[in-house]
């Protein structure tokens, strides 16, 4: 029945290649004439049998035909051949969706590889016990993290048509009449013709602001339903299996870089990544507000048929006091009483009045209530979906949306404090200190709990822009949330100093402090980038030393004994070359996880891979099953280049199959049971001695 079903599939990519490639060319008639469609047939054609035949006669007449072309000519056929290639990608996602929805019109036991599904059963065929599903979940996170980059030059105008072409593509599976054909088909041949008259790049570099803008599309559109989704179907799929329901912890979060990487952008500033963050908040209580106001237009459990809790009551005449509201004209409507006064309290929050939530735990604790108050009128075994989505939306994404990983590069960290510890007559040359002599100066200043910055100082612009950014965390975490900004990211990382500067920088912003007991308090993780081949050769030493100075141990351990590790695999490819990169990469994780063991630290490895192979790039399951296995449990992290973001996440069922797919191997790769990780065995002693 499966192979049935793939050819079935096959079938209908052919079919929709042909439709797609059909309605182009009547577009590329109406626009360049019968002598712009020939000659692009006759292209066609060629490449076609070059592709099948190897026919070096057929490729000299290709580079021929394309040389006698004139310039107007030549760029038409150019972007005629880009928008066929586009459209081909279309209905290559198209077919990806039709093959997810065929395995699910298919017998229960014929499961799509790779997905939430087959992963919970091979958990449940593996006997893999309740006790352990509990220890997994612990262990389960994923952080993916967007970022900007210059080689995605593609209007979001042209991935919105892209977009719309695939839904009707979609809509065209669905179509039973002539006349819903007819119309998809008109529908599909003006978004093409609108595709062809659009400039598809864009003619400047774009500001920090609509990079931003960019990367919130994803959101708005896709992420903000999709992330939910794959939380509660796994928890559905788990008590379908083992009749257990778990309480699915947020694993799968994405964050950005987009307007907190000054390293990668030299316009990011500190005010620019403020204006970030708010770009943030704006976004993610607007869709509180759509998501409340559809939950009350849903709830309308009247007081009269149904029982509800003392708390929600209680909870509701506070409300009303406190915002001096009624909430809802019907008083009977009890949530809808309720979820009127959280609307009018999230207007507060947005306006930043102080009778609007304060954090989005308060906003979260008024969901809970409704629940809470649901069980005693609604069937636990079939709980309101939406609801449980609004909750798991208001967890994941708190009033922050994304946390934002500030990186800057290790040099602007020492520049500043040379000037900085100038200033205040502890060392005349701060970089001209050796190793140790640096490490030594920077605990005293951190175990002295007087700070060295006055807002009186005067510093050069470098500088000043330095302490700021640290500043603005401090501020960011205060208005938006403490998961606003937990990760600073150092560039170019070669020794222990270059991680004990920004703790320095950190204290004098009010981030790490030393009390006279020896308690420490933290509020932002400390992560090293090892990108060339030398630094990951001389990580693991780096990171033992750094885990013996006391100081640090503290700092790790009011950050919950976490150190997150960043790996560069776009560098370390170029510093070393592909398979050297990778030996390398593959090592250091191993003997620094090894390290973090032995001192009792939970090491999350940060992967920045770049989007092409050649940059580490690939699938997000392929990315995890390349990791040392025992590296998984303690959270892995990501990037998602920019250049990668719209094949990925712009239609919602291809990210929900990335996703689910990045998720299951996860799983099963955590608990040793990943069939393709049993079949491709760790390199043995005497391998890696070769290597």
């Amino acid at each position: 029945m499966g192979a049935i079903s793939d050819e079935k599939s096959k079938v209908s990519l052919l079919q929709d290649v042909e439709y797609l490639t059909k309605i182009l060319d009547d577009v590329l008639l109406h626009e360049g004439g019968e002598p712009l469609l020939d000659i692009v047939k006759q292209i066609r054609e060629l490449s076609t049998k070059v592709r099948e035949t190897e026919d070096n006669e057929s490729q000299k007449q290709i580079k021929q035909t394309i040389k006698e072309l004139d310039p107007g000519s030549r760029q038409n056929v150019i972007r005629a051949f880009a928008i066929h290639l586009h459209l081909l990608n279309i209905a290559e996602q198209n077919y990806r969706t039709r093959r997810r929805r065929e395995y699910q019109a298919q017998d229960a036991d014929i499961i799509q590889p790779g997905s939430l599904e087959a992963g919970v059963k091979q958990l449940f065929d593996n006997n893999v016990t309740p006790e352990q599903i509990t220890e997994l979940l612990e262990k389960l996170s994923l952080e993916l993290i967007m970022t900007a980059h210059p080689t995605e030059a593609t209007r979001r105008t042209i991935l919105q048509i892209h977009k719309r072409i695939a839904n009707l593509l979609t809509s065209w599976d669905y179509a039973v009449t002539r006349y819903s054909k007819k119309m998809i088909k008109e529908r599909i041949a003006n978004e093409i013709t609108i595709l062809w008259q659009t400039q598809e790049i864009r003619q400047n570099k774009p500001s920090v602001m609509k990079e931003v803008s960019n990367g919130l599309y994803y959101f708005d559109h896709v992420l903000f339903d999709v992330l939910p989704r794959v939380h509660d179907d796994l928890e559905d799929l788990l008590y379908e299996k083992y009749k257990q329901r778990w309480n699915i912890p947020s694993f799968l979060r994405f964050g950005s870089w987009i307007g907190g990487d000054r390293d990668g952008n030299p316009n990011v500033k500190a005010t620019t990544t403020f204006e970030t963050l708010k770009c943030h908040r704006e976004l993610v209580l607007r869709k509180y507000n759509e998501a409340l106001d559809t939950l009350k237009d849903r709830m309308s459990h009247s007081d009269s048929n149904v029982n509800v809790s003392d708390e929600i009551l209680e909870s509701i005449k506070k409300d009303q006091k406190e915002l001096n509201e009624n909430g809802w004209h019907k008083e009977d409507e009890v949530y809808r009483v309720k979820l009127s006064l959280m609307l009018k309290k999230l207007e507060y929050t947005a306006n930043d009045d102080e009778r609007g939530y304060q954090k989005s735990e308060e906003l979260l604790a008024d969901l809970y209530l409704i629940r809470e108050s649901m069980k005693l009128h609604h069937p636990k075994s079939n709980p309101i979906k939406l609801l449980r989505k609004v909750i798991r939306q208001v967890d994941l994404f708190g009033f922050h949306l994304a946390s934002l990983d500030i990186r800057n590069h290790s040099g602007e960290h020492e520049s500043a404090l040379k000037e900085v510890l100038k200033n205040v007559n502890i060392t005349e040359d701060y970089s001209s200190l050796n190793e140790e002599d640096k490490v030594k100066t920077l605990i005293q200043i951190l175990e002295n709990p007087r700070p060295m910055i006055s807002i009186y100082d005067e510093f050069s612009p470098e500088t000043l822009e330095v302490i700021d950014t640290f500043r603005m965390i401090k501020r960011a975490q205060d208005t938006f949330g403490i998961r606003a900004i937990e990760v600073y990211l150092i560039s170019m990382t070669s020794a222990v100093s270059d991680l004990l500067e920004v703790l320095v920088l950190a204290k004098e912003a009010g981030l790490y402090r030393v009390y006279p007991d020896g308690k420490v308090v933290s509020k932002i993780h400390v992560a090293p980038l090892l990108e060339t081949i030398d630094d990951l050769k001389n990580g693991p030493g780096m990171i033992k030393q750094l885990f013996d100075i006391p100081l640090y141990r503290k700092h790790l351990e009011a950050r919950g004994e976490l150190q997150e590790v960043m790996l560069g695999y776009s560098d370390s490819s170029k510093d070393g070359g592909n398979i050297t990169a990778n030996w390398e990469l593959y090592k250091a994780q191993q003997e620094i996880h090894e390290i973090a063991s032995s001192y009792g630290v939970k090491l999350k490895y940060f992967h920045g891979r770049g989007g092409s192979l050649g940059r580490g790039g690939g699938s997000l399951y392929s990315s995890i099953l390349s990791q040392p296995p025992i590296t998984l449990g303690d959270g892995v992290k990501i990037t998602e280049q920019g250049e990668v973001l719209s094949s990925r996440y712009l239609l919602e069922d291809i990210a929900y199959r990335s996703l689910e797919q990045a998720t299951s191997t996860l799983m099963t790769s955590i608990v040793g049971i990943n069939d393709q990780t049993a079949n491709d065995p760790q390199p043995t002693k005497e391998e890696e001695e070769v290597m």
